[in-house]
């Protein structure tokens, strides 16, 4: 049988699970790395230097566990420092960018960007706008990443409007994975389309991992067309086809997504396998993963 595609998923918080979901929708038999950097949460107020040295560290724990791919599935880290991560390590890492281009081709004339106060002062983001910044509103909510990472690991409630500039736009780009989290709140908000860049960067990542999404050959085939197979063949193949998540360090998360079955919600509980691991990863780089 052929070793599991392996991929990390790095965040400063909770903001990589819109990634993350993205990801298992898309694949079968993948295992996967969450890793959040709570103790240096948030990166938006963080300086450049900082963010490196904190996503190398997470890269690194991916580096020994073997990973075919990462992601770094955080707005503020993207901007700061993925050229620099991609120079530094062997496995594709791969970025996470304002949606812009999606909401230029959906023919916004008008749209607001939602980033960090970090991102907002990157380079590599004002890049990014530098076509067609007359399309666009920049607007940096210092506290709305803080106040989704609470929301989603402890429940605590907080008035989006709060947060959010007011305004007519014919569109809005999340521009920072936390806020993915209450994309629907947003739109609603503002009654206009809202653009990420989630599904984009779970099949970019798949695909560099050697993955496109497809289930492994020979594992899903047998089972489709009326074609019987023994009970222990099935047994044998079904594990093989579940994705895995392993959520490293990650104790809030973890424990707020099983309680509130987040994940059987959006996928049927068959298909994924997760589970919380808490050991120190620096000592992994003799474990072999199979």
């Amino acid at each position: 049988m052929a070793q599991r595609v392996c991929i990390g998923v790095f965040d400063s918080g909770a903001g990589g699970l819109g990634i993350l979901f993205e990801c298992l929708r898309l694949s079968h038999g993948v295992r996967y790395f969450y890793l959040s950097d709570e103790a240096h949460a948030p990166y938006g107020s963080r300086t450049e230097q900082e963010i490196a040295a904190y996503v190398r560290e997470g890269l690194q724990i991916f580096e020994a566990l073997g990973v075919d791919a990462a992601v770094l599935a955080c707005n503020t880290a993207t901007a700061a420092c993925v050229e620099e991560m991609r120079r530094a390590f062997p496995f594709p890492v791969v970025g996470t960018e304002p949606a812009v281009r999606l909401a230029e081709r959906a023919g916004c004339k008008h749209a607001l960007v939602l980033v960090t106060p970090r991102t907002a002062q990157c380079a590599r983001f004002h890049a990014l706008l530098a076509r067609e910044r007359d399309r666009f509103t920049v607007f940096s909510p210092p506290r709305l990443a803080s106040a989704v990472e609470r929301f989603v690991t402890e429940g605590e409630r907080f008035p989006l409007s709060d947060h959010l500039p007011r305004g007519t736009f014919d569109g809005v780009v999340l521009g920072c994975t936390h806020y993915t989290l209450v994309k629907d709140e947003i739109a609603a908000f503002y009654a206009s389309p809202v653009f990420d860049g989630n599904p984009g960067t779970a099949r970019r990542v798949l695909s560099l991992a050697g993955r496109d999404g497809q289930p492994p050959a020979g594992i899903f085939d047998h089972r489709k067309g009326g074609l019987t197979t023994n009970k222990r063949s099935a047994q044998e193949c079904e594990p093989t086809t579940k994705n895995e998540v392993f959520f490293l360090n990650s104790p809030k998360i973890y424990i707020k997504l099983h309680d509130e079955h987040m994940f059987s919600t959006r996928f049927p509980s068959k298909t994924v396998i997760f589970s919380q691991m808490s050991e120190n990863f620096f000592d992994f780089s003799q474990k072999k993963w199979s």
